[in-house]
């Protein structure tokens, strides 16, 4: 079997210091602490600003070349989307080359919200929006499960675009489990905090919703999900987005270990 990428999403978390990071460390020197542990990394700052060559340069260098990274679209071109939305994604291609020209980039992960609903106007905007990414891998995550059905996932194969499998709390409105499709399975761990997943004080971020530590057991429970994606022959990432108290580096490091122990992976 082919090894397989495992992470966290989001690395700078200065919380994280005596739980991942060890408590003398820099700040500055987190990025290349992390890459001898893990050896994949999810961007999301990109979702708040627009990043730019240099910056995403920054992470390669600084990652010492040994991180495969899925970036995460900007809100410009899932959350707040305007006229000029052609402009941005362009934008945002510029920024992600480097990446892309170093063969480091796994993915570029655009991640839609909950009130993005199965619309005629909104398939017209996804399809435009992949096809302007055809030269780049990519992963499509739904927050509504009016997007889990067939139709859809014909759509993103025939265009080759991956759907991410998402673990989140059973609540009524999101989705569940969805196919691999295309080259990757993108595997994202959101958690279970199903009490703080609307809760109006969970943080201008919403990073109260994330706050979840896996047990052994559920992390066990992945592995024939991880077993049948590395058989099929998909490029199969990992990554821990349950990143409050350092949960997700914890786990994120643990499923490592369980992956080479029960899978010899």
């Amino acid at each position: 079997m082919a090894g397989i990428l495992i992470g966290t999403s989001g690395y700078d978390y200065p919380e994280w210091k005596g739980v991942f990071y060890p408590d003398n460390l820099k700040r500055a020197d987190f990025l290349t602490y992390y890459s001898t542990i893990f050896n994949a990394l999810e961007l999301n700052s990109t979702f708040y600003s627009m990043p730019n060559k240099e910056r995403m340069l920054s992470f390669y260098e600084r990652s010492q070349g040994r991180l495969s990274f899925s970036v995460k679209g900007p809100g410009l071109l899932t959350h707040q989307v305007g006229p000029a939305w052609q402009l941005a994604a362009r934008e945002f291609q510029t920024a992600v080359s480097p990446l892309l020209e170093k063969d480091s980039l796994y993915s570029v992960l655009f991640q839609f919200p909950q009130s993005f609903h199965y619309t005629k106007d909104n398939r017209i905007y996804l399809a435009k929006l992949i096809d302007l990414f055809r030269d780049f891998p990519l992963a499509i995550e739904f927050r509504h499960k009016e997007w889990i059905r067939q139709s859809v996932f014909q759509g993103l194969e025939e265009r080759g675009a991956s759907v991410a499998f998402c673990d989140m709390p059973r609540l009524s409105a999101l989705p569940g489990e969805t196919p691999f499709l295309g080259s990757l399975a993108y595997i994202r761990l959101h958690g279970r905090n199903a009490q703080a997943w609307y809760a109006k004080d969970s943080g201008s971020n919403g990073s109260e919703r994330y706050r979840y530590d896996y047990s052994d057991q559920e992390l066990q429970d992945f592995l024939p999900v991880i077993q049948s994606a590395v058989s099929a022959g998909k490029k199969t990432a990992v990554f821990f987005n349950n990143h409050p108290k350092g949960n997700g580096a914890r786990n994120a490091r643990r499923l490592g270990e369980l992956v080479k122990d029960e899978l010899g992976i």
